[in-house]
């Protein structure tokens, strides 16, 4: 027989209920995962694009790295934005890092878009944009310390 913890957690996982950090510090750590994490997919992507426009990576090795950053960024976008900030004051935080992930989404889709139309002006913008939303990945892990 479940025990009554397991019963709970079992319920939660099943609701996919929004749970609010517990205070502002837990939520700034949730969000430094959240940043850590899209700034890594990013430049993973950037990378992957500029290697492409410099002919030194297959097409099936481009594909399978920028789709699986595209599958990766999605996630951390989800599990980040059902994350309720504990106070008002926290709301620009959580603004300012769905933002980045979303434009994080974007570039990534628009770079595996390019790459399979085998589009080169595409790739060169997305890699502008991909390059923008690193650094705005950036700037966040330097304000959140």
């Amino acid at each position: 027989m479940p025990t009554l913890a397991a019963t709970v957690v079992g319920g939660v996982l099943l609701t996919g209920c929004v749970t609010p950090a517990l205070d502002s510090g837990a939520f700034r750590h949730n969000a430094r995962g959240a940043v850590g994490s899209g700034l890594s997919e990013t430049s993973t992507a950037a990378l992957t694009v500029e290697q492409v426009l410099a002919g030194r990576l297959t097409d099936a090795v481009a594909d399978t790295s920028l789709s699986n950053c595209e599958d990766a960024i999605g996630p951390i976008e989800d599990s980040f934005g059902k994350v309720q900030p504990p106070h008002g004051r926290d709301d620009p935080l959580r603004t300012d890092v769905l933002d980045a992930l979303g434009d994080a989404d974007e570039a990534i889709a628009d770079a595996r878009i390019a790459h399979r139309r085998d589009d080169t002006d595409g790739l060169r913008t997305a890699l502008a944009d991909l390059r923008s939303v690193t650094d705005e990945f950036e700037r966040l892990e330097q304000d959140l310390g």
